[in-house]
């Protein structure tokens, strides 16, 4: 009789620990299936560069406040050290190039208007944009490219929802540590036409 009850309590104890289990999964592929909120999505080409006409569908979930922005900053003053610590700072965003299987972690997102009305979108990725490629990205001119092991992308878009852009695979970043911020400086070439900010989802 104690043996029939035995394996009576193990039977219960399993069917217990499967129905957790089976739970458990439910709720997991629940959160894994519910749709990230995205902050803002933009659209652009790029042009003036090797190769050209790609699209890129860029979608940022997060804009950062003025301390993760500042951790980035300071992550990529490490210059060609930078890749790896930058890489494990948090994802905000990503960059997707048409075609590809794979995206770029925007590790940076900052937006400020300007003056005449514009906003001004600075993102920064975890790896240069085409180094998934096997022949990568270049410019035109060898001396303007960049050796940094990251992208600085810039985008102005005015009130119509339409812009220009560039990012520094043909400029140098300027980094300000004092204020978190990077930008492009003022003579990199436009790389990026069509931009354009995405209608949020309904």
């Amino acid at each position: 009789m104690r043996s029939d009850q035995s394996l009576a309590a193990r039977k219960r104890y399993r069917f217990v620990t499967l129905g957790t289990l089976a739970m458990a999964a439910v709720l997991g592929a629940s959160a894994f299936a519910a749709p990230q909120q995205v902050a803002g999505t933009f659209t652009a080409t790029t042009a003036n560069m090797t190769p050209a006409g790609v699209n890129l569908r860029i979608q940022i979930m997060q804009w950062q406040e003025a301390d993760g922005r500042a951790e980035v900053v300071a992550t990529l003053a490490g210059g060609a050290d930078a890749a790896t610590p930058l890489a494990k700072l948090p994802t905000v965003g990503y960059v997707w190039p048409n075609g590809s299987p794979v995206g770029y972690s925007v590790k940076y997102a900052h937006r400020a208007s300007q003056a005449d009305g514009s906003e001004r979108i600075t993102l920064v990725t975890d790896r240069r944009l085409g180094s998934y490629e096997f022949k990568g990205w270049s410019v035109a001119s060898p001396a303007a490219q960049s050796d940094a092991p990251y992208s600085v992308i810039e985008l102005v878009i005015g009130s119509s929802g339409t812009g220009t852009g560039t990012f520094s695979l043909g400029g140098e970043a300027v980094l300000d540590e004092a204020a978190g911020t990077v930008a492009l400086n003022a003579g990199a070439p436009s790389l990026l036409t069509n931009v354009q900010r995405q209608a949020a989802a309904p």
